[in-house]
């Protein structure tokens, strides 16, 4: 465990939501300190909770993917949750940083990934709305030229073509053209794409193996956004889980979802083309907050930015499942507000959440009134 990171889960919202997990009688294959106990003889459709760290991954690198691939590897082989071959035990591997807060419930995430019955069932998301073409991932072909998304990944001269070995049809492609796709590793996925990354890193002329090979020795950067898209867009057989989206860029199966994971963007949003144009007002981190959490510093140009009560709206309209980032030392009132349960009747949580927004004329800070200093001066 990375004693330097340790502080960043501590003061994290998913720290609150692990351990009520844990409090509850929901958690029934966990003690309260998370530690697994009498598997037999338990119930196998149980929930069942776990905390590891094992990795600590330096910012833009590749070893950003470390934490993820090892859960992909841990869930794909792990006896216990695999009763059968037939069964995979699970139904969606959604994998979140620290800093992010589910707006709904577990139980509703559930009802809406369920494989049969879910409109979010057997679809892959390996981006969010702050992709520039939405829930689908960006080619940086579609980033005009010189463009820092573009232009980076040429510059380190990533080829346009790559061999490998086809696991799906088990034919070898020789210099297939391979465009570079850029999502996010913050992302949901199916049981059979995880079961096949973890297949495509273990060969040794697996299109991931042959990816990670690629991507380490151009170093190129930002591999965490890059590598889960790339992998899912050239994967034929994975093309039909891809989100299908209606006109106005919402998920055609439920409409109200216009993003997995809502964030504060002005790198993609509102300009998504390298012309840094900032939008609304944005919180400033306060100087506790750099204290608290071991110089973290203040807000980064283009974010993302961390929320608060003011961009309330904004979540209510994207019909996200989860937002970041989200600290209490920033503003304690979402980690209050949220996951909200569902209303009874037809609305939905995201109906429940007020229309508060960012004032048109801006908001400034400032420090109170110390009443008894003025006093003295």
């Amino acid at each position: 465990e990375d004693e330097g990171n340790t502080f960043l889960y501590d003061d994290s919202p998913l720290r609150k939501y692990v351990q009520s997990c844990l409090e509850t009688p929901a958690c029934t294959r966990n003690d309260k300190n998370g530690n697994i106990k009498d598997l037999e003889l338990r119930n196998v459709t149980a929930p069942l909770l776990e905390v590891h760290s094992h990795f600590s991954p330096e910012w833009s690198k590749w070893s950003m993917n470390d934490p993820t691939l090892w859960a992909m590897d841990y869930l794909t082989h792990y006896p216990k949750l695999r009763p059968n071959k037939e069964d995979k035990g699970w139904d969606v591997f959604i994998n979140l940083s620290g800093d992010t807060l589910p707006v709904v419930s577990a139980q509703r995430i559930s009802q809406l990934f369920e494989p049969r019955k879910g409109p979010l069932g057997n679809t892959n998301f390996v981006t969010s709305k702050s992709c520039a073409t939405g829930l689908l991932p960006t080619s940086i072909f579609e980033f005009p030229k010189g463009t820092m998304k573009r232009s980076h990944y040429f510059s380190a001269g990533m080829p346009k073509t790559l061999s490998f070995l086809d696991l799906h049809t088990g034919e070898w492609k020789e210099d297939e053209p391979i465009a570079v796709y850029f999502g996010s590793q913050w992302m949901a996925i199916t049981p059979d794409f995880v079961e096949y990354v973890v297949r495509s890193l273990d060969h040794p002329n697996g299109l991931g193996r042959v990816l990670k090979e690629t991507f380490l020795d151009k170093e190129v950067l930002m591999t965490d956004e890059t590598f889960f898209a790339t992998l899912l867009m050239n994967s034929q057989k994975f093309k039909d889980t891809l989100p299908k989206l209606n006109s106005e860029g919402a998920l055609a199966s439920y409409p109200t979802m216009r993003s997995l994971r809502y964030e504060r963007m002005d790198e993609n949003l509102p300009n998504a083309w390298g012309t840094y144009t900032s939008s609304d007002s944005l919180y400033d981190i306060p100087p506790k907050f750099e204290d608290a959490t071991n110089g973290e510093g203040s807000a980064r140009p283009w974010g993302p930015y961390f929320l608060g009560t003011y961009d309330l709206g904004a979540i209510r309209d994207s019909g996200a499942l989860f937002i970041r980032k989200v600290s209490s030392t920033v503003d304690e009132n979402l980690v209050n507000m949220l996951p909200v349960k569902k209303p009874s009747g037809d609305r939905l949580e995201w109906n429940v959440l007020p229309e508060i927004r960012w004032p048109k004329l801006g908001v400034n800070v400032r420090k109170p009134f110390v009443w008894r200093d003025q006093e003295e001066e």
